[in-house]
């Protein structure tokens, strides 16, 4: 078993200028105190929550978006491409991260985190919501990711586990702050074209027989892609139906 880094004192992470970082305690939720927040007006566009717990990279980023919120919904598929492209710039190169709609991150096969995603309860999908919120975590240690010993569970793995030992919390937050804020100027200047096609190129479930659960109902098909607004697509008894990204998120009812 690859063993974790020594336990050390991490500098907090620096993040680009449009970002304010807010640190919360190891035991707390960055995405539960980001989304008090966004609600209470203590935080506002712009604003993150991150986590000092060294076993994991975790974060909340506060947005206040200009379009509906089955738009605005696109930010997880960006935020998962963020995270792919932050974690191989940074990671070593043997490592493979794929995602599984609509917010599970794997690395070589096994869940390693994910991305959240809350909007105002009241948000309507047609409507443009005041805030939304879009949080990551990655389990660096098993042991923020998994009750028994490494290795215990095949679906389930840690960075550490990877062969990532060169990584900590702080370095994948600042990496995943920059790759976010470029994906989020191409997102807003040229669409969701782009971060689709890289989903894609990642998608861990491709041609695959799967089961979604989501508000709609259970739904088993093979996945046969995502359409323009990040919803997934299955082929099932013949038909290719649409589970939309939203309705999968339980936002916008």
């Amino acid at each position: 078993m690859p063993a974790a880094p020594e336990v050390q004192q991490l500098a907090d992470p620096e993040f680009p200028p449009v970002f304010a970082g807010h640190a919360v305690a190891a035991d707390a939720d960055p995405f539960a105190v980001a989304v008090e927040g966004a609600v209470s007006g203590s935080y506002g566009a712009g604003d993150v929550v991150w986590s000092e717990d060294c076993r994991r990279a975790a974060a909340a980023f506060i947005l206040e978006p200009e379009t509906p919120l089955v738009v605005a919904a696109q930010m997880v598929p960006v935020m998962m491409v963020a995270l792919g492209d932050a974690v191989g710039a940074i990671g070593p190169p043997n490592l493979a991260l794929t995602f599984r709609w609509p917010g599970t991150i794997l690395a070589n096969g096994g869940i390693v985190g994910k991305v959240a995603f809350r909007a105002p309860d009241n948000a309507v999908a047609a409507d443009i919501p005041d805030q939304i919120v879009v949080g990551f975590e990655l389990a660096l240690d098993t042991s923020a990711n998994s009750r028994g010993e490494p290795g215990l569970d095949p679906n389930v793995t840690a960075l550490y586990e990877e062969g990532c030992g060169e990584l900590d919390r702080t370095s994948i937050i600042e990496a995943v702050a920059r790759h976010f804020l470029s994906w989020i100027d191409g997102w807003t200047h040229d669409g969701f074209r782009a971060a689709h096609q890289s989903w894609l190129s990642r998608a861990h479930d491709q041609d695959q027989q799967i089961d979604v659960a989501a508000d709609c109902g259970a739904r088993s098909g093979k996945m046969v892609g995502m359409d323009e607004d990040g919803g997934l697509l299955i082929q099932a008894e013949g038909q290719t139906v649409l589970v939309p990204l939203c309705t999968a998120l339980g936002v916008g009812a």
